[in-house]
């Protein structure tokens, strides 16, 4: 429920969990919120100091033969951390919380004892910002192959879960727009991009569409936003993106090889990217590079003429 919950308000999502069964139990989910970047504080309870190591009741401290907790959940978190006096809750929590908020789970291991103990002075707890950003210089070059596409051809986006995260489907609608570009979506974006939307040509990958490979094919630009295009997203169009220029824009580079521009806030990345394509940075015929899907739209809906569907896109007219 952490999970979904930081996948659905792109908040962070927080779990607590016993010793023993209910802190092995959180392994898994861990380990697919690590894969994924979810952003998760597991709070997970341990035996008191004392009895570590001397037959505690599901002792997990590394003593004695018994499991050792650090070590196991260090690989399925970003940040994890045993509290070993009261006193070090406050900064742990701040560490804990600001790993979270880059992108994957943190946990924190309080034994009994911590927890019942009491903090001397002042708890003083200050969330730290997420940590956004991305490279000016990249996002640059990335407008200025945009520009170059589009003045020979058609530009498709293929948007990945980031976009879902950083909260930034409106600002892909805008530069897709703006772009009046074809767009499609990795296995695990499936809901970044409303699929009756004009330019939507389905989804990458395994179990993909067709529709989506022949538009990148056909394509002058493809741009990979906020996807790495692991084997399920780029299976069946490894051929089509080898043939064709590939940008990217995302937290990491693609396991492709991109023209890549770090952001690790898409939301503001998309703005400021739609923002450098607006006519106040780039020449009416290139923006305009012929008349966007709305105003065909509007064209056609006053004139009361039917759209001819794009035979690369059915939904593209």
């Amino acid at each position: 429920m952490a999970d979904g919950y930081a996948r659905s308000t792109g908040g962070l999502g927080v779990v607590a969990a016993t010793s023993g069964g209910g802190a092995m139990n959180l392994v898994a989910g861990l380990a697919e919120s690590y894969t994924s970047k979810v952003p998760v504080l597991a709070l997970i309870g341990q035996p008191p100091t004392p009895l570590e190591g001397t037959g505690a009741f599901q002792d997990s401290s590394g003593r004695s033969g018994s499991i050792h907790a650090v070590r196991l959940f260090t690989e399925v978190s970003r940040y994890c951390a045993r509290i070993e006096r009261p006193d070090d809750l406050a900064a742990h929590l701040e560490r804990a919380v600001a790993a979270a908020r880059d992108g994957g789970p943190a946990v924190l291991l309080l034994p009994k004892d911590i927890q019942q103990a009491t903090v001397v002075g002042a708890f003083t707890f200050h969330p730290p910002p997420r940590r956004s950003g991305h490279d000016p210089d990249g996002l640059t070059r990335i407008r200025d192959q945009l520009v170059a596409a589009r003045r020979t051809g058609k530009i498709v986006l293929i948007a990945g879960d980031q976009v879902a995260r950083d909260d930034a489907r409106e600002p892909l609608l805008a530069l897709a727009a703006a772009v009046d570009a074809a767009v499609g979506v990795a296995p695990d974006a499936k809901d970044v991009y409303p699929t009756d939307q004009p330019g939507f040509c389905g989804v990458a990958g395994t179990m993909g569409h067709t529709e989506l490979i022949e538009a990148v094919r056909h394509s002058a630009l493809c741009l990979l936003i906020g996807t790495r295009m692991p084997a399920t997203a780029r299976t069946g169009l490894e051929a089509a993106l080898a043939a064709v220029p590939v940008a990217s824009l995302g937290a990491e580079p693609p396991y492709l090889p991109t023209t890549h521009a770090t952001s690790r806030d898409l939301r503001h990345g998309l703005a400021a990217l739609a923002d450098m394509w607006s006519p106040r940075h780039t020449s009416d015929a290139v923006v305009h590079g012929g008349p966007s899907w709305t105003t065909r739209r509007i064209e056609v809906e006053r004139r009361g003429w039917t759209m001819t569907p794009d035979p690369l896109c059915p939904n593209h007219t």
